[in-house]
């Protein structure tokens, strides 16, 4: 029950984001993509310094990695902007109370990454996780309804943060009960998206969730992109673009399994970047199909897309190479 309402929940924050630029995009009009340089697809970062212009990852400036390019003459579309807002809050609230048992008020000390939680912490990973990318994608949101980048920015937090508070009241009246350390966890994961954007630093640095059926095939990363490590270091490292070094979190076994199979394990992984794939393949988020790749793509841990090793934390042993997901 508790990996189905995970599930349904994630549902809905995809079809949010969907339907919330379906209507951006129908509702505005397209705004010029990022110029590449030396005819390569990839956007151009750097946080320190400038790239030499003859590099193949010459910088653009400004430019930042999950935000569009601001429109000066464009108008802040703040009704659209409210409705997106609106959007998110209903059904964070909504889904509190549709389809649960109600209680009064309780309040849930879950813990953080312990052996004894619940869920060996992987939904402290889940929580951060989904709320980097409800900031990230919200303020991306924003952004192509001609708000500036620091209004978008903190529109984008202040709507994750918002949610996730609201998403923990309607959990303390049903089941899973009120945890402060679910809210800690979504407004770290919302505010270390955000930094990552006002920084310039999201091509370089990222984090994807994970929802499949249920938390035992989880794994949770924190991702370095090599493409954007490439571009600081006025580097052409050819297909090694196309992968990504992370560091993962799962949890196996929990929290139904016996005692002394329960694993919280830490990877390190090699994957594949889809994100970077998709762009250089020319998919753009300026159309709703582009938008959904990018989202599919930049934002989870899909299966069998990675390999790596896992030290598990119960049992100080090493697990691998392997997938981490299954079994």
């Amino acid at each position: 029950m508790r990996a189905r309402s995970r599930l349904q929940r994630w549902s809905r924050v995809l079809v949010i984001l969907l339907a919330a630029s379906l209507l951006v995009i129908l509702a505005s009009r397209p705004l010029a993509a990022q110029t590449p340089a030396s005819g390569d697809l990839q956007p151009r970062y750097r946080l320190l310094g400038t790239a030499d212009e003859d590099s193949p990852y010459a910088s653009t400036g400004d430019a930042s990695a999950y935000l569009p390019p601001r429109d000066d003459e464009k108008q802040p579309r703040k009704l659209l902007g409210a409705l997106v807002i609106g959007m998110e809050l209903a059904v964070t609230a909504g889904k509190g109370v549709v389809g649960r048992q109600t209680k009064p008020f309780h309040v849930t000390r879950e813990q953080f990454f312990g052996a004894n939680t619940l869920d060996g912490g992987a939904d402290k990973a889940a929580h951060f996780a989904d709320y980097f990318v409800l900031s990230k994608e919200f303020a991306y949101i924003f952004g192509k309804l001609g708000f500036s980048e620091s209004a978008a920015l903190l529109m984008g937090l202040g709507t994750a943060m918002v949610g996730g508070a609201l998403n923990e009241v309607g959990d303390g009246f049903s089941q899973p009960g009120f945890s402060y350390e679910d809210i800690v966890m979504a407004w770290l994961g919302a505010g270390t998206a955000t930094l990552l954007s006002a920084t310039r630093t999201g091509d370089l640095l990222g984090v994807r969730t994970s929802h499949l059926d249920g938390y035992p095939h989880d794994v949770f990363s924190a991702d370095l992109k090599l493409s954007g490590l490439a571009r600081r270091l006025g580097l052409n490292i050819g297909p090694l673009r196309y992968f990504l070094f992370s560091v993962t979190y799962g949890s196996k076994n929990y929290p139904d399994g016996p005692v002394a199979e329960r694993q919280r394990q830490v990877g390190l992984e090699i994957g594949l970047n889809l994100e970077q794939i998709l762009s250089d393949l020319g998919v753009t988020r300026d159309t709703w199909w582009g938008y959904a790749l990018h989202l599919a793509g930049d934002n989870v841990r899909w299966p069998f897309t990675a390999i790596g090793f896992r030290y598990d934390l119960n049992h100080s042993k090493w697990h691998g190479p392997n997938g981490g997901n299954f079994p």
